[in-house]
Formats: structure tokens, sequence, C-alpha cells
């Protein structure tokens, strides 16, 4: 039984191909998962090192953002076969010229591979930590343009595990390499008395973490976004974010649009929601959002959001901390 289960490891392992999926675009910020990810053409704190660097330069004078999140994809219509868990976790602090940034991604991907017994899952985790300094330029009045250096360190894993899909997602774990990377992450930002337009490009150098045994890499892959926004009030604002580039997901490929709202309710209490879809796929796996803020004292603002959905969409919920003036 060990020899045939061992045969089976070494058989999935040659079969995968040497790159394999990685982290998605949203897994940061509480504020722009309230909507649904529609953030490029928002950011106006320190979670702009993120979403759009550029964005720094037209933000706040000031701004201190602690933020985590969570999300999880476990199928009720695949109860054997996939499922998929994240967290962001993320220290920003901004100002117009620059920024400093410390974030935490983990992703794990969970499949069953076709050719183990039906009490085997493929195991894929990739946990990345980056320490980035983000610099901004004003063109013109209108145009910022901006970029992220970043150090990335990595530790990946892949294994063949025999259990049960969420009690594998929730506890099991598989050894990893540890390897250190440079990245840039680049954003522009046009800015109106009415709106914006932002484009920002993520993982620019592609870099890969290769895994204990194997060959095989888990990449961070090129994301470009673009996104835009309009004031419909004075307080309130509509966006829209679109990915030109598509991403590997737990059930295929993916590639969102999102579309969100926020405005300010009363003085101290803000409101936003959202809404996303695959435009990969035949499955569109609509995902919802909403989230608020509220001025705790003064500068100090406290955000949380709930995301739920379709039950291939990524399902969760984060909170955060902000310090804005």
């Amino acid at each position: 039984m060990r020899l045939r289960f061992a045969a089976a490891v070494l058989l999935s392992a040659s079969l995968v191909p040497a790159l394999a999926r990685a982290q998605g675009a949203d897994s940061v910020g509480t504020r722009a998962q309230g909507m649904a990810g529609a953030f490029v053409a928002v950011t106006d704190d320190a979670s702009a090192v993120y979403w759009n660097p550029a964005a720094l330069g037209k933000g706040a004078y000031f701004s201190l953002v602690m933020d985590g999140n969570r999300a999880e994809t476990v199928p009720d219509s695949l109860p054997a076969l996939s499922g998929g868990k994240r967290s962001g976790y993320l220290l920003a602090l901004g100002t117009p010229a620059l920024g400093l940034s410390y974030y935490r991604l983990e992703n794990k991907i969970v499949n069953r591979p076709i050719t183990v017994s039906r009490s085997a899952f493929q195991l894929d985790t990739l946990t990345t930590q980056h320490i980035g300094a983000t610099f901004v330029q004003s063109l013109t009045d209108f145009l910022t343009v901006g970029s992220t250096v970043k150090i990335v360190r990595g530790v990946a894993g892949t294994g063949l595990i025999e259990g049960e899909r969420d009690e594998i997602l929730d506890h099991a774990d598989v050894p990893g390499r540890s390897t250190g990377k440079f990245d840039l992450d680049a954003g522009v930002l046009l800015s109106g008395p009415v709106g914006r337009i932002g484009l920002v490009v993520r993982n620019i150098s592609e870099p890969g973490f290769e895994v204990e045994r194997g060959g095989r890499e888990l990449v961070l892959d090129r994301q470009i976004r673009g996104g835009a926004s309009v004031l419909l009030l004075e307080s309130w604002k509509l966006a829209a974010d679109f990915d030109f580039t598509k991403q590997a997901g737990p059930f295929g490929e993916v590639r969102e649009i999102a579309i969100g709202s926020e405005g300010q309710v009363t003085r101290r209490l803000a409101a936003r929601a959202g809404i996303r879809f695959n435009t990969a796929g035949d499955d569109h796996a609509p995902g919802l959002s909403v989230g608020g803020s509220f001025a705790a004292l003064g500068s100090l603002l406290v955000d949380a959001q709930i995301t739920g959905g379709s039950d291939k969409a990524f399902t969760g919920w984060g909170i955060a901390g902000r310090v804005v003036f």
C-alpha cells in the first residue's frame, strides 16, 4: 500500500507543470475589499503602496494602516475535488512622496489529482513577505506616477496529503523552501475634479519560488489592473476595476471586473459595497461585499468588511485600523 502511494506521488509530481498557481490580486485591504476590489482609482491612504503607488501623491498628508483579511472557497458542489484559502496582512505608512510597507500573503490550494487515490489531495502553499519602499513623482497637476521597490521572501511547498479537503485547508502543511527575490510594482494616476483613472502593474519581475522537491515553482504572476472612479455626489463615489491579465485560481483562470461604491453616511460613519465577476470562464463566480468605517477618535478610523456570494468565489472578512490626516 505504501509503495503504491509513493509511486502515485512520483507520478503526480511528474505530470504537474513547472509553474503552478500562486497568489491573487485581491488579498490586501479591508477598505478595498468592502468595494469588492474596485480600488485602483480610489485608494488615498497608505494602502496605495499595494493598490496603486501613484495614488500616494494625491492622498492624505500622512496615513498609517494596519490591516488583516481572510477568505476561502470550498464549494459544496465540488466537495471532494478542490478548494482554496488565503490571507493578507498589511502594515503601511504613507505620505504624498514616500511610502513604507510590510505585507504578508498566504495562499493554499488543494486539488485531487486524477492519478492518485480518492483519499489524497495535492496541497500547494505559498507564503510571501514583502518589504517595500514606495516613491512618487507628480508629472503635472493631474498626473502622478509611482513605484514600490520590494524585497520578497517566499516559502513554497507542495505535496500529497491524505484526508478531507476542509481539514487539509484548515490544518495541513507541507515542507517549504525559503527564497529571497527583488520585485517591483508601478502605477499611474490621472486625477480630475470629478474623478480618477488609474493603472497598476504588480509583480513586474514575476518572482518564482522553488518548492522543496520536484523542480516546480510557485510564481507571483504579473498582474495588470486598471480602474476608474467618478463622484456621483459630493460625498459618494462610484468605481470600477478590470484586470488586463489572467491569474490561475483554484478552479481555472481568473480575470475580474469589480464595481463598487463608497460614501459618507454621517460625519463619523462611511459605508461601501461592491460586486465582482470572473470574466475568464463560463462560471462568473460573483462575489458580493459590504463594509464600513467608523471614526473612533478624530483621525483614527476602524474599517470592517464581509464578502459572500458564489461558492466558487473567495468569501471572508477583514478588519483594519487607519490613522489619516
